[in-house]
């Protein structure tokens, strides 16, 4: 009998799944955009509505595969943030010659201009490593405050 009772809770369990409406009650939802097939903005706003910081990672889950070690190429970084943050908008280059640090098996690289800043958040180890994250700020404009999920 016991059996027939935890295979029942089972089944209902996995009837009734999660909903849209569920995970919005315990999660903060976000918006992304799919800038290519495999990579992934995530934006944050200022109070007025513009973009103040943009997250962008390779998905390492696609619709046809999963991609371990997927990194940005040098060129790829140079695409995005033409794309993003054309020149214009960013101001004068003010980036200094040595703009990596590397610190463990973790290396930064930052690209300063008037208006933004880029942070190319990467690893070295283990080999390939490479370019994992880009995140571009808007120096002056402020992050409105983020707003808490409802639990």
């Amino acid at each position: 009998m016991p059996k027939a009772l935890i295979l029942l809770f089972v089944l209902v369990v996995a009837a009734l799944g999660q909903t849209s409406a569920d995970l919005s009650l315990r999660y903060r939802q976000l918006t992304s955009y799919e800038l290519r097939p495999d990579i992934i903005m995530t934006p944050k706003f200022s109070s007025n509505g513009q973009v103040c910081e943009m997250g962008i990672e390779r998905r390492q889950k696609t619709e046809t595969s999963v991609i371990f070690n997927a990194s940005f190429s040098e060129e790829e970084v140079q695409q995005l943030m033409d794309e993003l943050a054309p020149k214009d908008e960013r101001g004068r280059n003010l980036t200094k010659h040595l703009n990596s640090s590397v610190v463990d098996d973790f290396i930064r690289t930052d690209y300063d201009y008037e208006n933004i800043n880029v942070r190319v958040y990467g690893i070295t180890r283990p080999a390939p490593g490479g370019d994992k994250v880009i995140v571009i700020t808007w120096t002056k404009r402020a992050c409105g405050a983020v707003q808490a999920a409802a639990r």
